[in-house]
């Protein structure tokens, strides 16, 4: 279900908790993949402990775990989750 039908349904704007939870489960399915989650000519893989999690006013996003969060407003972390659910990979830096 798109973000738009949610918030029509609910009457007003989808909480950023569950943006990120949809968020979080398209990483999940990333890292279980081999092809997506393939390792580079230097042996690293592209996502590794990869999360998504609301905080405050932002949506943090976690693609390797010891490379710390980005922090996505709502509006870009919306634009995020509807690249992925058109079926695309990659992190929010590669939809622009």
């Amino acid at each position: 279900m798109k973000l738009t039908e949610i918030a029509k349904s609910r009457g007003g704007n989808v909480k950023l908790t569950e943006i990120a939870n949809r968020i979080n489960k398209h990483l999940k399915r990333f890292e279980a993949d081999p092809i997506v989650n393939a390792k580079n000519d230097r042996g690293l893989m592209p996502y590794y402990f990869a999360q998504a999690y609301s905080v405050g006013r932002w949506v943090n996003i976690v693609y390797i775990a010891y490379h710390g969060a980005n922090h996505l407003s709502r509006e870009e972390a919306e634009q995020y989750l509807a690249w992925l659910d058109a079926g695309n990979v990659g992190t929010h830096f590669n939809q622009r």
